[in-house]
């Protein structure tokens, strides 16, 4: 699988299954940075489901071009998702159980892996079966960067340097709490960077959303390693 996809579970992720941050604060600002920490709390506490388009751009270390990508995801609890990327090439990655299924269009296969095996990380299956909080992992604080642009950022950096993640900023509105832009920057210097719109929270979202049916044709492959 490219590393573009990879790279979106850990940032899409957290736009719908971060909802505990800190439960206590001893950075400076305490003020304000609890205020955007209560109201992400009070705003994914209460989500039961969330959809978003998507667009995102990786830049790899030392380079000026980026890859660029777009699509649409749907998040369910406890634990339903669904991509649809539509650039820079067709795929779907759905799991709604045991198994994720990756649906490549072009190359007409379908990889069917295991669900810890698609969650690699230990952070991303910590968030993704509802086990984590993020103070275990990352110091939480309030952003200052000058390329940051209005308020409402948060500066994650992991505790421990074995993760690949280097430092993470989280973008908020400071109306709804919802996040709409999410930064990563790895231990190898390639930034990604995705921005959120059309966010919609709680709607009826069909069961069959997370249901995968291969298309008649199409060759299946299962794999232990994505």
């Amino acid at each position: 699988m490219n590393n573009i996809f990879k790279k979106s579970l850990q940032l899409i992720l957290l736009l719908f299954l971060v909802s505990s941050l800190l439960s206590g604060v001893s950075y400076a600002d305490k003020n304000e940075l609890n205020e955007l920490i209560e109201k992400l709390q009070a705003t994914y506490e209460k989500t039961s489901n969330i959809s978003a388009s998507f667009q995102q751009e990786t830049i790899p270390a030392g380079s000026k071009e980026g890859i660029k990508a777009r699509g649409k995801v749907y998040f369910a609890r406890p634990s339903k998702m669904r991509w649809e990327y539509e650039e820079p090439e067709k795929q779907i990655i759905v799991t709604s159980g045991k198994d994720v299924y990756v649906y490549e269009q072009e190359a007409a296969q379908v990889m069917v892996i295991p669900r810890e095996k698609f969650l690699s990380s230990e952070i991303s299956q910590a968030f993704f079966f509802g086990k984590g909080k993020l103070e275990k992992y990352f110091r939480v604080r309030l952003a200052r960067e000058d390329w940051l642009k209005g308020k409402g950022h948060l500066r994650l950096e992991p505790i421990k340097d074995n993760l690949q993640i280097k430092t993470m900023w989280i973008g908020l509105d400071p109306e709804s709490g919802i996040i709409k832009e999410v930064w990563m920057e790895d231990r190898l210097g390639t930034r990604t960077h995705i921005i959120f719109s059309d966010v919609a929270v709680n709607t009826r979202l069909s069961p069959k959303i997370f249901e995968f049916r291969c298309p008649a044709g199409v060759e299946i492959y299962k794999s232990e390693n994505i």
